[in-house]
């Protein structure tokens, strides 16, 4: 949301909830700002490592396949398959977090950024889901396949495991203290102009 829009918002808000602090409106902007920011970066940052990570798997592929090594091939497919996935994924969540609209009533737009935030958090908390499990069986899968059960693999997969572990929590992490938190501060802004034309 550009500042023009959050100006009109905090115009409306100045016009529909007079007691609320006109400052509120430009906490929830720049925190507004700079979450979208975050999410673009952080979007491109893991498209562009999910191409690379996509054609490493594919060459992998591709090496097992002509050494009849169909078992590791399989696992190193799925791993090109996530690592294809994972932009879409994240594409379809950030399209969840509907651009203003600056003609809507100021309460449907902070119920759009509300839902927004609320969104991008479900998805870091279900990390594990989509993000994480995908490529931990897969790396399993060809370590074991091309490994065995050698001193490597005994050493390699215990750390991944243990990245996994760590991802998960910093995911979960900012999940709570960044968009929750968020929402959360929309939510309150929400409920105060909702109860301005109630009686006492």
């Amino acid at each position: 949301m550009d500042k023009m829009d959050w100006d009109k918002m905090k115009q409306q808000w100045s016009d529909q909830a007079p007691v609320a602090p006109a400052a509120s409106v430009d906490s929830l902007r720049r925190q507004d700002q700079k979450l979208r920011t975050r999410v673009k970066w952080r979007d491109c940052v893991e498209t562009a490592a999910a191409v690379l990570v996509a054609l490493w798997f594919a060459l992998t592929a591709m090496g097992l396949a002509v050494e009849r090594e169909w078992v590791g091939a399989g696992f190193a497919l799925l791993l090109v398959t996530w690592a294809v996935l994972v932009p879409l994924w994240l594409r379809r969540t950030r399209r969840q977090v509907p651009e203003p609209e600056p003609h809507l009533p100021l309460m449907e737009n902070l119920v759009r950024q509300r839902d927004g935030a609320l969104a991008q958090a479900r998805m870091l908390e279900q990390v594990w889901l989509w993000y994480l499990a995908p490529p931990l069986v897969g790396l399993v899968g060809l370590t074991l396949a091309k490994s065995g059960l050698s001193t490597f693999s005994f050493v390699y997969l215990p750390a991944v495991g243990v990245l996994c572990a760590v991802l998960a929590w910093v995911n979960r992490r900012t999940a709570k203290r960044q968009f929750r938190a968020h929402a959360e501060r929309l939510q309150h802004q929400i409920d105060t102009a909702s109860g301005e034309g109630e009686e006492p």
